[in-house]
C-alpha cells in the first residue's frame, strides 16, 4: 500500500522541532498528548502563563490550525507576527493542537499509520472524537470550565461539527473566533473546484489501491519546496502561484524571505478522505453534512439516501466570524451563508482594508494588523 510517509520518513522528532522554536523565541514549552474515543493520540503544544501561575480565573485559549496545517503553522511567523505568541505576550495559557493524521498526531493506541484503518477518516472524525478529547484534556488539566477557540479554516469545521452534534459543548467556549471560517463550500473558487470533481471520481477506487495519505511532511517534500520555493530562485514565483491558485491571491501579503520555510513544516498530511468531503460540499452548493458513502450505505449510517445537514442552528456559543474578500476556500458568499444560519454570531469581520486572501490569515505579513489585533481585542473584553 502507498504511503508517501512511509517512502522519505521524517529524520527528526516533529515535537522537538516545535519545542526549540518555542524556547528560542523566548517562551516556555510543555509537551502533552490527548487520546480520542477511538484510539488517536493527538499532541498538543502548550505555552504556559508566564506571568500567573494560579488556576483562578485563568485565560486558557485552543487554536486549530488547517486542513494540511498543523501546530508550528502558529509559530512560524515569529513573535511579532504568530497569534499564539501575541496571546501569550497578554497573559493566556496557549493551547495549540494537532488533528489526526498530520506530523505531530501520527499515534494510534493500536493501529499503525501504514493501515488504511488509520486514515479512515475525515474532518467529521475530528469533530466529534479529536475536539471534545482535546477540549476535555485541557480543561481537566487547566482546572478550568471554559476555554476560548480560535480555528482557521479546517479547524472551525470541526468545531461546527463538535457544537452542532453535542450542543453541550457550547458551555465550555468562552468565545470561537473564526478565521476564515469553512462549512459552506458551494462557491470555492480556484484549483480546488476542478480538483473537487477528479476527488470525486476517484474516490471508489482509492480504497482499493492504498491511497489513504496527502502530501505527508516527507524529507523528499521538504528538499523539492527548498531547492525550488526559496527567495531568489526563478522558481520561487511559480511556488507562490500555486499556493494562491488554492487560497487566493493578496497584495503584499506574501513573505517572500521565509516562504520556503514555512514549507518546511506545511503540508503536514492528511487522509484522501478529508479531501473527498470537502470536494461534495463544493460540487453541492448550500449543504454542510457528514461524509457520503452512497445510498445504501447512508441509510444504514443516516436512515435516508442523502446524508443529513450538520444542525448548526444548535451552536450557541458566541462566535465571531473574520474573512477576506479574495478568499477562494472561505468564499464571502459562503461565510454570509454561515453567518445567517449560526444563532450567535456577535459579529462577522470582513477585512476590506485589503484584499486578503485564505492563508494571509496565518502567514500575512500584516494579519497582527488586519485581524489578530482585533481578535486579542474581542478576547480580553470577556471576563
Amino acid at each position: 500500500m502507498f504511503r508517501t510517509s512511509g517512502l522519505f520518513p521524517p529524520t527528526s522528532d516533529p515535537n522537538l522541532l516545535i519545542e526549540n522554536m518555542i524556547k528560542q523565541s523566548g517562551y516556555p514549552f510543555e509537551l502533552h498528548h490527548a487520546t480520542t474515543r477511538d484510539g488517536y493520540i493527538l499532541a498538543l503544544h502548550r505555552i504556559p502563563n508566564r506571568f500567573d501561575k494560579t488556576t483562578e480565573n485563568r485565560r486558557v485559549v485552543l487554536i486549530m490550525h488547517g486542513l494540511l496545517g498543523s501546530s508550528a503553522d502558529w509559530i512560524l511567523t515569529g513573535q511579532n507576527r504568530s497569534i499564539a505568541y501575541l496571546l501569550a505576550d497578554n497573559g493566556y495559557d496557549v493551547w495549540l493542537g494537532n488533528s489526526r493524521g498530520t506530523t505531530n498526531s501520527k499515534n494510534h493506541t493500536t493501529l499503525s499509520i501504514q493501515s488504511a484503518e488509520f486514515w479512515n477518516f475525515s474532518w467529521h472524525e475530528m469533530g466529534i472524537y479529536d475536539l471534545p478529547a482535546i477540549i476535555d484534556y485541557i480543561l481537566h488539566e487547566t482546572g478550568q470550565k471554559q476555554l476560548f477557540y480560535i480555528g482557521f479554516s479546517q479547524g472551525t469545521t470541526q468545531f461546527w461539527i463538535l457544537t452542532s452534534l453535542r450542543p453541550e459543548y457550547n458551555q465550555k467556549i468562552k468565545l470561537m473566533s473564526a478565521l476564515a471560517p469553512v462549512a459552506y463550500t458551494g462557491h470555492v473558487e480556484g484549483l480546488l473546484r476542478p480538483a473537487s470533481f477528479i476527488a470525486n471520481k476517484f474516490k471508489v477506487f482509492y480504497p482499493y489501491i492504498g491511497f489513504f495519505e496527502m502530501l505527508a511532511n516527507t524529507e523528499m517534500e521538504k528538499f523539492i519546496t527548498y531547492t525550488f520555493c526559496r527567495e531568489n530562485t526563478a522558481t520561487q514565483p511559480f511556488c507562490e502561484l500555486i499556493v494562491s491558485m488554492i487560497g487566493g491571491f493578496s497584495v503584499n501579503e506574501t513573505d517572500h524571505t521565509h516562504f520556503a520555510d514555512y514549507l518546511q513544516y506545511t503540508p503536514a498530511g492528511c487522509s484522501y478522505k478529508q479531501l473527498i468531503h470537502y470536494a461534495f460540499g463544493i460540487q453541492n452548493p448550500g449543504h454542510f453534512r457528514p461524509y457520503d458513502y452512497g445510498m445504501l450505505k447512508n441509510v444504514l449510517l443516516y436512515g435516508q439516501f442523502v446524508p443529513p445537514e450538520y444542525p448548526v442552528e444548535k451552536i450557541t456559543a458566541p462566535v465571531m466570524l473574520y474573512n477576506g474578500l479574495n478568499d477562494f476556500l472561505a468564499n464571502p458568499n459562503d461565510v454570509e451563508l454561515l453567518n445567517q444560519k449560526l444563532p450567535n454570531v456577535l459579529e462577522k469581520y470582513t477585512v476590506t482594508v485589503k484584499r486578503i486572501s485564505h492563508f494571509d490569515f496565518v502567514f500575512g505579513l500584516h494579519i497582527r494588523d488586519l485581524v489578530y489585533n482585533r481578535v486579542i481585542e474581542k478576547m480580553n473584553a470577556i471576563p
